[in-house]
């Protein structure tokens, strides 16, 4: 099984200060065994919440993750792109946004049905599973 994995469980994962980080510890290594989507969004999301950390710091987290062995990335593309688009004007205004979009439109682009986050909004669509597991 492969996962889309969300910037917020990646962030809870690497950032031990989280109390949601022992939560995701396990569906981490889990997802990372198995197999694991990204976005260049998601990533450049990834970073953007490391960004003050030394310069070599930062580079090892997102070598870290880039380096995985069971990563794939994907690029945001025309087709992509067409799709987030449409995914945005479907839902808007059940609070998807525009990096939301881009997921959901990379999971559909990939075929992936689980996406690992903290996010309720993605329990709002249709044909995926979310999978939290840190408590509400």
């Amino acid at each position: 099984m492969t996962y889309y994995v969300d910037a917020n469980y990646w962030i809870y994962w690497f950032d031990k200060r989280f109390p949601e980080h022992k939560h995701v510890l396990k569906i981490m290594r889990k997802a990372i065994r198995e197999g694991i989507v990204l976005n260049t969004i998601t990533v450049v999301e990834i970073a953007h919440y490391f960004r003050h950390m030394p310069k070599r710091e930062f580079k090892e987290r997102m070598e870290r993750i880039l380096g995985l062995s069971t990563l794939t990335l994907a690029e945001l593309d025309l087709e992509i792109l067409k799709t987030a688009l449409d995914i945005l004007a479907e839902y808007a205004n059940m609070g998807i946004g525009g990096r939301d979009s881009i997921i959901l439109a990379t999971m559909k682009n990939k075929s992936i049905k689980k996406i690992l986050t903290h996010d309720k909004t993605f329990k709002k669509i249709r044909g995926i599973e979310v999978v939290d597991t840190i408590p509400s």
